[in-house]
């Protein structure tokens, strides 16, 4: 949007106030003002000048030797225009001048005849384009003076980011800037001049008939009907008004009403109201498939969707978009109505989208203009019409149909939280004046204000206590705000327990496992339900309402077979494959940490799969075995293992599954998978999983780290293979062992587990490395097999004996 200066000065006394300040406070203050253009730039030494004399030149037939007066003596001017003529009242730059297409005049001679200056086209003025002829000044022009006041160029024009002012629907008008302004530089606006004499007319009293048939698209329509014999062609303050701010002149009926909505910013629309069939005006909907040609010429199709402007026979125009083009005003028009309403800002702004169409009219209806600015704009077109064309009869007063809103509700402030959201010292009273100065009222003192908002004063953007703050804050001036740094308590963030042991399961299983960290999905797909044997199992899923593919429609319930999944393409091109993710599994059958929500259990979890070509299965669970005890004793928990108590996930493998346990509470499990389920994902290489349990193993005691000096002297190893039966544990064996072994054994391993030939039936044989060392010598052989000795004793007792 642009503004002109010199209009905003009719409203607002700016004397002493140059354009740059201007626009640099209302970019502080208001709205981003994107540039100052200056028209009359370069035309500071053009003035109004009189052709005294004009001759043909003696020495070249197309020019003219002329004689010209510009106030300061007569000159001798050689002119190539064929239009010019003594007498006429001209564009004159003399000597010296630079114009504004850059060209520094000289006196020269031209075919022999010296030439003082130029008289100027439009073309040569960067006034427009044409070249054929000087520019030709009306008779009235008073020479010597400057071209730039004659013609009305001696103005700044603000242009303005429209997206600056989308929440300030009263300032789509000059007159709601000259507000702004007077209140920036505590100037005085002016009233704007109104046609005070012209009342609404009672229905039946003369009132053009309008009938409300859709109120919610029409809250408020106003007319006025006006008769003419004829008209005045619109007078050069109109035209080049408009022409300041890029709007192209018409004619006066046209120029007036864009004239009243860029000084108010409520559109107004004339009808030729000879052209309204019936004599009557119908605020509607449109029917479906309604067509209008609008004033652009094009047929436009309606929806019922759309508000329409009807006579008693048809759309005359869409309702605060555009009008149409069988009621438009014209040279024969003698009786027009003058339209002025105010429309839903919704239904406005659907109705252009759908139809392309972007007008002023529609940038000002889509805000949600002041209700009370249909009355203003009908008042001062009235006003105006009259002082341009004195032989104009208003038809009795303005008719309408519906009614004003209610006042906006009272707001309160309160001083003190302005001061303290503002961060200085503000008065109380300097609070009360700045609201006063943008038309708000402020009553009362000390701990609270009440503020009326001005009647009939659309502002959107100010409906509590913080948007009357902000309007303080950005009159008083923000550089006001004193520049210092905040203080503020600092406190590092709380890491979530169950992320802190998250993130170390997943950095041990990588960084010291050898593990490939994944990323899945958290839906379960039928074919990997079908696949784990899940859905023969009768496990339950959480069903999504609104799933994004038709075959994952359910919460998964393990990260396992996702992770299969992913085990089974890798194991395509690799011979040994680990895989780890971390996430959620969800469980409805378990009771919920939020009581009462109905949602399913949550259960944060690590898992793990490994599986190697070739590879013996019970020496890849002892590795996958191992992969848990590093994982554990990297998060500093105390474990035993344990056989699984209770149904285990059908991928598991019911007779090789180890539980780990800490303080009699399950924190997770490492298992050979189960043979089915491996065939079902095409999984033709040994398989192990692990899983870590996070919340249980969060809250796992962790035994105080004891320090202890490493020996200097060398440990005594002896391997022991013993056959045991199958249902005794490796936990169990290994306990007996270091019961008997004592301090002297350091440390022991499992490497080795044998099932086949020369074992009794449902025994099995395990092979345990031991380490024997003493802090204060080396131990002799004799030493280190007597204790060894007594470990075989000790297992002897139990049944356990050394395999042979």
């Amino acid at each position: 949007m642009k503004l002109s200066l010199k209009w905003l000065g009719e409203h607002v006394d700016l004397a002493g106030v140059a354009p740059d300040d201007v626009a640099r406070e209302l970019t502080m203050k208001t709205a981003l003002i994107e540039d100052v253009v200056r028209p009359g730039a370069g035309l500071e030494q053009v003035r109004v000048g009189l052709v005294v004399h004009r001759e043909k030149h003696p020495n070249a037939d197309r020019l003219s030797f002329c004689k010209v007066d510009a106030g300061s003596g007569v000159v001798e001017v050689v002119c190539g225009a064929p239009n010019v003529a003594q007498g006429q009242k001209i564009c004159y730059a003399p000597v010296g001048c630079t114009l504004p297409n850059g060209l520094t005049l000289e006196a020269r001679k031209i075919r022999g005849i010296l030439s003082h200056g130029m008289i100027c086209s439009n073309a040569e003025m960067k006034l427009g384009e044409d070249h054929d002829g000087i520019r030709v000044l009306p008779e009235d022009a008073p020479v010597g003076r400057p071209i730039a006041e004659v013609l009305g160029l001696d103005d700044a024009i603000l242009d303005i980011d429209n997206k600056s002012i989308t929440h300030r629907p009263d300032l789509w008008g000059h007159y709601g800037f000259a507000r702004e302004l007077a209140a920036i530089f505590g100037r005085t606006l002016k009233a704007l001049p109104v046609d005070a004499g012209l009342k609404r007319a009672a229905p039946g009293a003369g009132a053009f008939p309008i009938a409300l048939e859709d109120a919610a698209g029409c809250p408020l329509y106003l007319a006025l009907q006006v008769e003419f014999e004829t008209l005045p062609a619109s007078p050069d303050w109109l035209a080049r008004r408009l022409e300041a701010v890029g709007m192209r002149p018409i004619s006066l009926l046209v120029d007036l009403s864009n004239y009243v909505m860029l000084e108010t910013g409520q559109p107004t629309h004339p009808f030729d109201a000879d052209r309204l069939e019936g004599g009557r005006i119908v605020v509607r909907r449109a029917t479906p498939g309604e067509k209008l040609a609008t004033l652009d010429g094009v047929a436009r199709t309606l929806t019922a969707e759309d508000v329409v402007i009807a006579d008693g026979a048809k759309a005359v125009a869409i309702a605060g978009v555009m009008g149409g083009a069988p009621t438009e005003v014209s040279a024969s028009t003698r009786r027009m109505l003058l339209e002025s309403a105010r429309f839903d800002a919704a239904r406005v702004r659907r109705t252009a989208t759908r139809l392309g169409l972007r007008t002023e009219a529609v940038a000002r209806f889509e805000k949600g203009l002041d209700p009370a600015l249909p009355e203003l704009a009908i008042r001062r077109y009235a006003q105006l019409l009259k002082q341009v064309a004195p032989g104009v009869r208003v038809r009795g007063g303005f008719s309408g149909a519906g009614e004003l809103p209610p006042p906006a509700a009272i707001l309160s402030l309160r001083p003190a939280r302005a001061r303290s959201k503002l961060g200085y010292d503000l008065p109380t009273d300097e609070m009360k004046r700045r609201l006063a100065s943008i038309g708000f009222e402020a009553s009362g003192s000390g701990e609270r204000l009440e503020v009326r908002p001005p009647a009939g004063f659309a502002r959107r953007d100010v409906a509590c206590e913080d948007d009357l703050i902000e309007e303080v804050g950005r009159l008083a001036g923000y550089e006001r705000v004193p520049a210092s740094l905040p203080r503020l308590q600092c406190a590092p963030p709380r890491l979530d327990p169950l992320r802190r042991v998250e993130r170390a399961a997943l950095r041990t299983l990588v960084h010291e496992c050898g593990y490939a960290e994944c990323m899945n999905y958290s839906f379960a797909t039928d074919r990997q339900i079908e696949r784990e044997g899940g859905a023969a199992a009768g496990a339950k899923h959480v069903r999504l309402l609104n799933s994004l593919t038709t075959n994952a429609t359910r919460l998964r319930r393990s990260l396992v077979p996702g992770l299969l999944e992913f085990l089974q393409k890798n194991l395509v091109d690799h011979e040994e494959v680990r895989l780890v993710e971390a996430g959620r599994e969800y469980l409805p059958e378990l009771p919920s940490e939020w009581e009462g929500a109905g949602l399913p259990r949550e259960r944060r979890v690590v898992a793990a799969v490994r599986a190697r070509r070739g590879a013996d299965g019970e020496a890849l669970l002892l590795e996958a075995r191992g992969d848990a005890e590093v994982l554990l004793a990297r998060l500093g928990i105390a474990w035993r293992g344990r056989r699984p108590e209770g149904t285990l996930p059908p991928f598991l493998h019911p007779g090789r599954t180890i539980e780990l346990v800490a303080d009699g509470q399950a924190v997770g499990r490492v298992a050979a998978l189960h043979p089915g389920v491996a065939r079902n994902f095409g999984i033709e290489a040994p398989a192990c999983v692990l899983e870590l349990d996070l919340a249980a193993a969060t809250a796992a005691p962790r035994p105080p780290a004891r320090m202890r000096p490493i020996s200097e002297f060398p440990p005594a190893r002896r391997d022991l293979a013993v056959e045991t039966p199958e249902e005794r544990t490796v936990a169990d064996v290994e306990k007996e062992i270091r019961a008997a072994g004592g301090e002297t054994l350091a440390e022991i391993g499992l490497f080795d587990v044998y099932r086949g030939a020369n074992l009794a039936a449902g025994h099995r044989s395990l092979a345990f490395r031991l380490e024997y060392r003493a802090a204060d010598r080396t131990l002799t052989d004799a030493e280190v097999d007597a204790i060894h000795q007594k470990v075989v004793e000790r297992l002897a007792k139990l049944g356990i004996r050394l395999r042979s």
